[in-house]
């Protein structure tokens, strides 16, 4: 088995304690205790498997950790080669950590959309509500700086406005909507949006806003029942028929208007995460960290956890460092 075990990792939970935002975990079934958490990681490698080539001891990394070796708020953690890139030499290993699931997140579901719209993203218009969350923040980055976006617009409160023109470097392709003052199908208009990355589960609410012949990526509703017995292969039948039926209204409601919608799975991806390295460096991916807490002080991990969790208030990511 060829397991790298990166040191002092950092742990970057957004969307992983959260049922309302969570495309990487069963949302379906109630924690059990002792709950480990954390998929992020980033430190320095410990000890490698006897096939892995592409990784030394000692070496830098960041890592989106496997299902199977979920739990990196940890003083050492498991991943697999195929999840595992060299962390960008600009950033901390705080920074660093904030990156795997949510930009590897973001960066796959923008790649299906520009696979799946006529002549792709560069000029569209794409719709990412939450603009300052962990996903959101990377996602907005991507479409106007990697994919070519001509424009962008994000749902925000209030007070996170001017912090998200600061953060997300507004060069006027950015839209901000107030969603506490402004309703976002009016604010936006009817049939101006080519694509939404919807991380809030806000597809039917939102879904006047597409154009015909749009693309609609979520990771905020469910997934069909085929989806998910692939990770759930003892899942009962009926379920599985109930999820189906779930997917296939979104599918249908969508259909409706043109517009193709699909729910996504994030797979950890060594190679897309290399792509964020050179992304960084040339300056079109900032990494976002809203909080941070060390891994001793038992009372700032649960409040940064707890932010995470209730999904109001926080920015960008919250990031347990390991003493």
């Amino acid at each position: 088995m060829s397991d790298p075990q990166p040191r002092q990792p950092f742990l970057s939970p957004t969307s992983i304690l959260s049922p309302k935002n969570n495309p990487q975990t069963n949302t379906s079934l109630p924690p059990r205790f002792p709950y480990k958490i954390g998929y992020d990681a980033a430190g320095t490698v410990a000890a490698i498997g006897p096939s892995v080539t592409t990784l030394q001891v000692g070496d830098e990394i960041y890592s989106r950790i496997p299902s199977d070796y979920k739990g990196s708020a940890a003083e050492y953690a498991l991943s697999q080669e195929y999840a595992v890139a060299k962390k960008p030499a600009s950033l901390s290993f705080t920074q660093a950590a904030s990156i795997p699931l949510a930009g590897l997140t973001a960066l796959q579901a923008m790649r299906i959309a520009d696979s799946q719209l006529e002549g792709g993203l560069e000029g569209k218009t794409v719709f990412v509500p939450a603009g300052l969350s962990g996903t959101g923040s990377i996602a907005v980055q991507l479409a106007k700086n990697v994919f070519g976006a001509g424009k962008v617009i994000t749902t925000l409160s209030t007070g996170k406005i001017a912090k998200a023109k600061e953060l997300l470097a507004d060069d006027g392709t950015l839209q901000i909507v107030d969603y506490t003052k402004e309703d976002v199908v009016k604010a936006v208009g009817r049939g101006q949006v080519d694509y939404m990355f919807d991380t809030m589960g806000q597809t039917l609410k939102v879904l006047p806003i597409l154009k015909s012949g749009g693309v609609i990526v979520s990771i905020g509703t469910v997934p069909s029942g085929d989806q998910m017995a692939k990770g759930m292969p003892g899942m009962p039948y009926i379920f599985r028929v109930m999820l189906n039926l779930v997917d296939w209204y979104y599918r249908w409601q969508a259909g409706r208007s043109g517009v193709k919608y699909s729910y996504m799975f994030m797979s950890p991806d060594a190679k897309g995460l290399n792509d964020f390295a050179t992304w960084i460096q040339q300056g079109k991916i900032k990494p976002v960290v809203g909080r941070t807490a060390k891994f001793s002080d038992i009372d700032a991990v649960r409040k940064g956890c707890q932010e995470v969790y209730d999904g109001k208030g926080g920015i960008g990511k919250f990031v347990i460092e390991i003493d």
